[in-house]
């Protein structure tokens, strides 16, 4: 995310769809802000004339985040517009805020909050795993976002091993190396994951993508459990792509002791106004439903600077911190 200061205003450009839940903490309703959208245009009598690309100062309402399209949609009643646009003010509008994008707003914000959530939500790391088996591929994207299996590649081409032929046929490779540099090339990942079984992983070649190191692991099972073993196994927080399970699964050791290390939903505020906190863990879906207490808690974590780590709900963590409620904390002592 580009940030831009001036006076009595920021600028935040997009760049990846991580920003967008950046923006979502950051602006508040009753927030004016600024930025480029397209509007209907009306004549004198009504009549539709046409859609229009212009600039418009909208006091916000409410904020809606369409994870499957990338849009943060800020919704909320016009203030500020061109001359030309005849009857815009008072009228209700929603700027569609996607990559790319810029938007002014219109107050002060702390250089250190947005720090701090550029810090748990933005990391800017995206990985292609590629979990290899005899049967099929999976192949996911792994981003700030959580683990997204985007192509299944089948082997058409199993071959008898006693008959003389290999498990891994060349042509299945092939088609599976086809793949993985066409996503590389959507996608752009900064690394490529290759996973497969002990007896497989020898027989793999690095596939030939230009620029992407390839780092090689080695799993009980390939395909779809293979993934997600990569993810458990604390690959990605090597490769610097936080997802939160080394965290949540800290937690899951502490609860088992019993020896009151852990903080669980509203405990976490206590915890965090007594400094208490050393790490905290939210659930992304809070994000969206509950943004005062998210902002609230961001706030504080900054204050006490206790680490905070944001986790994609369709993760391996996020599924185990679902079942705690949604938030909890280590802490560095005792509260009760």
């Amino acid at each position: 995310m580009k940030i831009s200061e001036g006076k009595n205003y920021v600028e935040f450009t997009v760049e990846r769809i991580e920003d967008l839940f950046i923006l979502y903490l950051v602006i508040k309703p009753n927030d004016l802000v600024y930025s480029w959208t397209v509007r209907d245009v009306r004549g004198r009598g009504g009549e539709r004339l046409g859609r229009e690309r212009v600039y418009l100062g909208v006091r916000v309402k409410s904020l809606e985040f369409h994870e499957p399209r990338g849009v943060l949609r800020i919704r909320g009643v016009i203030e500020d517009y061109p001359n030309w646009l005849e009857g815009a003010g008072g009228s209700y509008h929603s700027l569609d805020v996607g990559i790319g994008s810029t938007v002014k707003v219109m107050r002060s914000v702390s250089r250190g909050y947005v720090e701090q959530l550029i810090d748990a939500l933005g990391s800017s790391v995206r990985l292609l795993i590629v979990s290899m088996s005899i049967e099929e591929t999976t192949v996911a994207l792994a981003s700030r976002l959580g683990v997204d299996i985007i192509a299944t590649i089948n082997n058409n081409y199993i071959q008898d091993k006693e008959s003389g032929g290999s498990l891994l046929n060349q042509r299945y490779i092939d088609d599976v190396f086809k793949s993985i540099r066409q996503l590389a090339e959507l996608h752009k990942p900064d690394a490529i994951v290759l996973a497969a079984q002990s007896m497989l992983i020898n027989s793999i070649p690095n596939p030939d993508v230009r620029g992407i190191p390839v780092e090689r692991v080695t799993v009980s099972e390939g395909g779809l459990v293979g993934v997600y073993e990569v993810e458990r196994r604390g690959y990605l927080d090597k490769l610097g792509l936080r997802l939160g399970y080394e965290t949540v699964n800290k937690i899951m050791e502490e609860l088992g002791r019993g020896n009151g290390l852990v903080a669980l939903g509203d405990e976490v505020h206590e915890a965090l106004s007594m400094g208490a906190a050393e790490s905290v863990v939210m659930l992304s879906r809070l994000l969206m439903e509950k943004a005062e207490e998210a902002r609230e808690i961001v706030d504080m974590c900054m204050r006490t600077r206790a680490r905070l780590i944001i986790v994609p709900e369709d993760s391996e963590a996020g599924k185990v911190l679902n079942g705690l409620g949604g938030l909890a904390a280590l802490l560095r002592y005792r509260i009760n």
